[in-house]
């Protein structure tokens, strides 16, 4: 019996080729983004779970103090120590941070773009990276190091490499060192990112601090530890003893907090995970949906067949299996085709997201459970629609050619399916808006900067001569030395004030061509030079102290005299108010700005090369450009914006699969009554607009649902900018033509060939 329900169901898989397609499609595009979103969402929280002592390892923070809000990760090289000697509940400490440009050199090369990490000895005590080969007793000395597996293989082609040696190169340092153990990939994600490890005594004074993780002896010690080192007015902080506040937080949270910032550390928001967990549902309801549409919608066409075996006396078990074996026929071949598909797209789909998610994690058992629960629910739920469809035809009425089963739930779901599409589109017309207006704003300087750096602060002297070889350079518009500029390279200060308040001012200095090569403008005063060593200040500054007449007053909190008053520019990003800033004459800085405005970097990067190897030969050419640099900044909204693109066009896509079933529907429905108005003088276009007209309802009807909903969200996430776009109507017109001209596309398949069809045909069949 078994056999014979499956070769029936094969045979109707095969009779209509067609219609198995567009359901296998829809289920296997369903099934493939479901199911990569849940080994996404698992893997994201599962982040640092793999560590022996997680429950009990906590990372460190301090509040700003620079009163921006918040807290930071940065905490300085002393204050593990003194935590040690000072609180019995620490059982390990352990610090990490980055050594700035470091190079290792191997026969293979020199490279200069390993993330390496200076830690603790401890390191190991605390985090539990899993190692390919070595002992993690005693890999972590003044004489050692240690690589990931993939680093051995790009440094020595090899992972055997235990004992072999390498050399570290910094400006000032040449040390040689062995490897004393390989990493291997660890089970699950992490929040620090990195290629290599070394002790902090490899470069003794390099190292001023950085991110600092405790393993208490007691998970629930964490409020009291905190409560006493902020009761201590001895501790040790930035603004000295007593003045800044710790604050503890578990490890498994430190990949969801804002907070990390610093360039080894991956985070993610709380808010994305719950996305893409409504993502997720989202999508898995869109593919549920249609393919319960597209499956009843087989079944009208076959239900002479269901009336012939009620006839026969079918029992309710036997129409039970049957109509199951056909549903998980789908369903097997859905899944194993979601799977060849999701072998194709996880690198796309890993760059998307940015995650690091291989194929292999999609076969853990809680991933398997979570997917095999969402297709053994899909399948009850197309079994339990598909039974009770049969059960209602009368095989009396099917004599009498009686439409006796009607479906009439799609309609209100397919409108929802629209909705979320036309939400998803209106969003990411306005993120592709805003990121536009991101990259082409004017930011009050010039960006197009290249940002070189002296290779030490002992040669620093040798910019002034690069300075005047790449003047010469075509291309190069202009240059300077400076300590910065307003996207990186500044520095902020505190300034304390005689209330007892303070202020934080952006500050960086250059030489006398500083302020024409950054183009910034000058509303009053003079330019800060060798003779007048005053400073240069924003309007925004002025605003602040409400400056009458800003020239020739002190820049409150210093002895300092303002000479020169520029025009507001951005200082970091968009993202925050434009803040006070001050800018000083100084010659001896460590950076080389080049104005390469309308010139193309690929060709003038070869000739500053060039005169950069004859002013530092022995050092490696590397460059920063500051467009880029800005951008960086925004790294979170890119990801936000290529993700709710992807998702859109997802969205869409299943959405015309529902689309094409109702219209699909509603087609089958009506033949005889097409037919009639054909006979009656009805033409192709009428027949058209009267079967789009009723579509194009419910799409109006999606669009004024999905229009306020849209405008909330992107009104909020725009919230993030201190600049931004307007959302104007333009967004939401784009939003309905592009929906309406896709709907319209996918429908023609179903109207055309119901306009064009003979009415004899169709009056015949009937």
């Amino acid at each position: 019996m078994l056999n014979h329900h499956l070769r029936h169901a094969l045979r109707h898989l095969w009779r209509r080729k067609v219609y198995t397609f567009i359901i296998l499609l829809s289920l296997t595009i369903g099934f493939a983004f479901t199911s990569l979103l849940v080994s996404f969402l698992l893997a994201e929280t599962n982040t640092d779970s793999f560590h022996a002592n997680v429950q009990r390892t906590f990372q460190l923070f301090s509040n700003d103090p620079f009163g921006e809000g918040g807290n930071i990760a940065y905490i300085p090289n002393y204050t593990p120590d003194y935590l040690q000697q000072h609180y019995p509940e620490v059982e390990q400490i352990t610090q990490v941070g980055t050594l700035g440009d470091v190079a290792l050199a191997t026969s293979a090369g020199e490279f200069h773009d390993i993330d390496l990490l200076s830690v603790d000895s401890s390191f190991f005590s605390v985090f539990s990276y899993p190692l390919y080969r070595g002992s993690s007793d005693h890999a972590l000395t003044s004489e050692s190091i240690v690589l990931s597996k993939e680093t051995a293989l790009v440094l020595f082609g090899d992972t055997d490499v235990i004992g072999k040696l390498l050399t570290l190169k910094t400006a000032d340092t040449t040390r040689s060192l062995a490897v004393a153990a390989v990493l291997d990939r660890a089970p699950e994600n992490s929040h620090l990112t990195f290629e290599a490890l070394v002790s902090h005594a490899v470069l003794k004074g390099k190292f001023n601090g950085g991110a600092t993780y405790l393993v208490l002896h007691a998970e629930h010690q964490q409020q009291s530890l905190q409560q006493k080192i902020n009761e201590d007015k001895q501790r040790p902080g930035l603004l000295g003893p007593g003045k800044v506040n710790y604050f503890l937080e578990p490890l498994k949270n430190s990949y969801f907090s804002a907070w990390n910032k610093m360039t080894f550390m991956k985070t993610r928001s709380h808010v994305f995970i719950k996305i893409g967990a409504v993502v997720c549902g989202l999508i898995f309801f869109m593919a549920s949906f249609n393919f319960v549409s597209l499956f009843l919608l087989s079944l009208q066409e076959r239900k002479k067949e269901s009336g012939i075996k009620k006839t026969l006396g079918i029992s309710f078990f036997n129409l039970l299996k049957a109509t199951s074996i056909e549903v998980m026929l789908y369903i097997v071949i859905a899944v194993a085709l979601s799977f060849i598909f999701i072998s194709f797209i996880l690198p796309s789909f890993n760059s998307i997201v940015e995650s690091s998610l291989v194929f292999n994690y999609m076969w853990r058992r809680e991933v398997m459970l979570a997917i095999g629960a969402i297709v053994f629910v899909l399948g009850m739920l197309v079994v339990l629609f598909s039974v009770m469809q049969q059960g209602k035809v009368q095989p009396v009425a099917l004599m009498k050619n009686a439409n006796t089963s009607k479906i009439t739930f799609n309609r209100s779901l397919f409108t929802v399916q629209f909705v979320i599409s036309i939400t998803l589109i209106i969003c990411s017309i306005t993120i592709i808006r805003q990121m536009d207006f991101i990259e082409n704003e004017p930011l009050g300087f010039n960006r197009n900067i290249l940002r070189l750096q002296s290779p030490d602060k002992s040669l620093n002297a040798r910019l002034p001569v690069l300075k005047q070889q790449l003047l010469q350079v075509n291309g190069v518009q202009h240059a300077a030395i400076a300590s910065g500029n307003p996207i990186s390279g500044n520095w902020m200060a505190r300034y304390d004030l005689e209330n007892g308040e303070f202020y934080t001012p952006y500050l960086f200095s250059g030489d006398e061509d500083l302020i024409r090569t950054l183009d910034l403008t000058l509303l009053s005063g003079e330019f800060p030079s060798a003779t007048n060593q005053g400073k240069l200040v924003n309007e925004k500054l002025v605003r602040y102290f409400r400056m009458a007449q800003p020239i020739g007053e002190k820049i409150p909190g210093t002895s300092d005299v303002i000479i020169g008053v520029v025009k507001d520019f951005t200082c970091t990003s968009f993202k925050e108010e434009i803040a006070p800033a001050i800018i000083s004459y100084s010659q001896d800085n460590s950076r080389l700005l080049i104005d390469y405005h309308g010139q193309s970097l690929s060709l003038l990067l070869p000739q500053i090369e060039k005169e950069w190897s004859k002013v530092f030969p022995e050092h490696y050419f590397s460059y920063q450009i500051i467009q880029e640099e800005l951008m960086k900044k925004y790294k979170s909204d890119r990801f936000f914006y290529k993700t709710v693109v992807a998702f859109s066009v997802i969205s869409i896509l299943i959405s015309c699969f529902g689309l094409f079933a109702l219209s699909w529907a509603v087609a089958q429905s009506r033949v005889k009554e097409m037919g009639i108005r054909k006979v009656l003088g009805a033409t192709a276009k009428d027949i058209m607009s009267l079967l789009t007209i009723n579509f194009i309802k419910r799409i109006g009807i999606a669009f004024l649902i999905a229009a306020p909903a849209g405008y909330y969200l992107m009104d909020q996430w725009l919230h993030n900018f201190a600049n931004r776009i307007t959302l104007n109507a333009g967004i939401f017109i784009i939003a309905g033509i592009a929906v309406t001209s896709i709907a319209l596309l996918t429908m023609s398949v179903q109207t055309v060939r119901a306009a064009f069809t003979n009415p004899v045909n169709e009056l015949k069949n009937e």
